[in-house]
């Protein structure tokens, strides 16, 4: 049979089995997804890590609703005239669109993770106008059966050199004799026409004071280029992370550019080797008894606190979407982590047929599978995250297979799992 045809017929067999058609926003025109990465003007600027506003970062912190529109605002310096200029917007929790200056910057239909919008092109200097629309929620509801926060939009506007620092990431690998390799990865990223050159800096720092690791690489982007600067450390088997002794390193990095520094992080790092194998997971080499307690995403800082206090220490959140500073308070309490994707389609039934539940439908592949890479990349540098969840009470279906097979690709050492999917392939405690 010709190929062509087979694929035709298949999809026409999917279409006729597949439940109804949704109307659906549209996923998202967003920057690739990254945990949060925030660049400051000086090393010591860095080292304190503040969220407040500084010379390369501005929260918009007042917002004016004008007929369901928030409306705030940010001042562009001439300092920033050579440099992008990105919005980075997170705890929105319904969709969204978002104007600069009375033009569409983007929009996403998942505003339970984090996003970021290059607004360079439509940011000029001195005073820029921002409109967040937040739009229905109907056209998702289909999926989003589970409860919501309201929302509390909070958005960062984001300076970086033309050459930047585009995302960061790291792993552990314990040897022999109590050591340990550590392959960190930097991605670089080169806006302009031109070929650039970058030197990047970095040194990985325990307790402020002892400097573990040094040393500085060279990159050359061609035109609108990317690559990935790695350098590696050797250390010792008692640096690393665990729920007994939850150890965090601090990895700051320097990018210069002909000369001049455009850009310093100070990154908290918590490194741990981390296996799954027949249905158990080991931390550091040590076989680790996880008994997941599920919670609402919804759950607050003091909430997470007294349960760690009553002994539970692996948490699994629900569908939805978790702040980046309630995983940091996990890494810095020792607490595991599984976060689930923001997909509940529980309210749609069971059955895979047309008018079933929206898992079996090829029309919101896009969506669920957006939404499980989504969650992994705005997590991946936190250890406390040991294990990814494709969705809550959802049935099973096409996408969900095919959410599982991106998530494998870009998930790691971290298992994936689906336990409402009636032990079919695409969860890794059936494997």
């Amino acid at each position: 049979m010709n190929v062509n045809l087979r694929y035709t017929l298949v999809a026409i067999v999917m279409l006729l089995c597949v439940g109804a058609t949704y109307a659906q926003t549209p996923i998202s025109d967003a920057e690739p997804s990254r945990t949060r990465l925030v660049p400051y003007a000086t090393a010591e600027s860095a080292a304190k890590r503040s969220m407040a506003k500084q010379r390369y970062m501005q929260p918009i912190v007042e917002w004016t609703e004008v007929d369901g529109v928030l409306r705030g605002e940010f001042t562009y310096p001439f300092s920033w005239v050579e440099r992008r200029i990105y919005l980075r917007i997170e705890r929105v929790h319904c969709p969204y669109e978002i104007f600069v200056n009375g033009k569409r910057a983007g929009g996403s239909s998942n505003g339970f993770v984090a996003a970021e919008f290059d607004i360079t092109k439509i940011s000029r200097e001195d005073k820029n106008r921002v409109e967040l629309r937040l739009l229905p929620t109907s056209d998702v509801a289909h999926i989003e059966s589970f409860e919501h926060a309201a929302p509390h939009p909070e958005v960062y506007i984001i300076s970086q050199p033309r050459v930047r620092v585009r995302d960061v990431d790291w792993r552990a690998t314990k040897g022999v004799g109590g050591v340990v390799n550590v392959d960190f990865s930097v991605v670089m990223h080169n806006a302009t026409l031109g070929e650039k050159s970058s030197c990047l800096y970095y040194e990985l720092y325990l307790n402020d004071t002892i400097r573990l690791a040094a040393g500085h690489r060279d990159v050359v982007l061609g035109m609108y280029g990317v690559d990935t600067m790695r350098f590696g450390a050797t250390l010792r088997d008692s640096m690393l992370w665990s729920s007994v002794s939850p150890t965090l390193l601090s990895l700051r990095l320097k990018n210069r550019i002909a000369g001049r520094d455009v850009e310093f992080f100070d990154l908290a790092v918590a490194l741990r080797e981390l296996r799954y194998a027949n249905g158990a997971f080991a931390i550091n080499g040590d076989v680790v008894n996880v008994e997941w307690y599920d919670v609402a995403p919804t759950i607050t800082t003091d909430e997470l606190r007294a349960l760690c206090d009553a002994g539970h220490r692996a948490i699994r959140f629900t569908a939805g979407g978790v702040s980046d500073e309630m995983l940091t308070l996990c890494d810095e309490m020792g607490i595991l982590v599984a976060l689930t994707a923001p997909i509940n389609s529980s309210r749609a039934g069971s059955s895979r047929q047309r008018g079933g539940n929206p898992s079996n439908d090829p029309s919101w592949r896009d969506e669920y599978v957006a939404r499980t890479e989504q969650m992994i990349h705005t997590s991946k540098r936190h250890a406390s995250v040991v294990a990814y969840f494709l969705a809550d009470d959802s049935a099973n279906g096409i996408c969900l297979y095919e959410s599982y097979i991106a998530a494998k690709r870009i998930a790691g050492n971290r298992p994936v799992f689906y336990m409402d999917g009636g032990r079919e392939w695409n969860s890794d405690d059936n494997r």
